[in-house]
């Protein structure tokens, strides 16, 4: 089975406990934005992903830490529509290995926000799942492998003097 989870984003440049970094993979999602060392939301299949709502416009970024099985291949969906059209899937790939751990993105709002999501035709081998309704506004990122990988998103918000 493959599903995406929806994911709120932790604050990235505020004092809470969203920036105490795991250091080791307990294959989940900090789906709620609590921040700390919990991932308690297990992936919903092996081929999974996640959607991050991004209302504000903020930048979005995903922290992971990927244990013995390799993360394998991923992709991050282009929400922006030009002329109609949508990027395809496939357009923005990576790779996660073995044993590793880092960052994923920054993502802008215009180019990564998902503006017509029934629109895009998500294809294998990374995740076939079509995109729901509720990606409106999301950033969306999916995995090919989340057998010991663990996530949280970021967002980091412009701060005024």
């Amino acid at each position: 089975m493959s599903a995406r989870v929806l994911v709120a984003p932790a604050l990235f440049n505020a004092p809470t406990a969203g920036n105490v970094f795991p250091v080791a993979p307990a294959a989940g999602v900090d789906a709620i934005g609590a921040g700390g060392t919990a991932f308690a939301t297990a992936w919903p299949g092996v081929i999974s992903g996640v959607m991050i709502p991004n209302p504000l416009g903020n930048v979005i970024f995903l922290y992971y830490v990927c244990g013995a099985t390799a993360g394998g291949a991923g992709q991050v969906f282009c929400g922006d529509v030009v002329a109609g059209q949508v990027l395809p899937a496939t357009t923005f790939p990576f790779t996660i290995t073995a044993n590793s751990s880092g960052w994923l993105g920054p993502w802008s709002a215009g180019t990564y926000n998902q503006q017509a999501p029934l629109t895009i035709a998500p294809a294998a081998p990374i995740n076939a799942t079509a995109l729901v309704a509720a990606a409106q506004g999301c950033i969306v990122v999916d995995f090919t492998t989340t057998t010991t990988l663990s996530v949280r998103a970021y967002q980091s918000f412009p701060i005024t003097p």
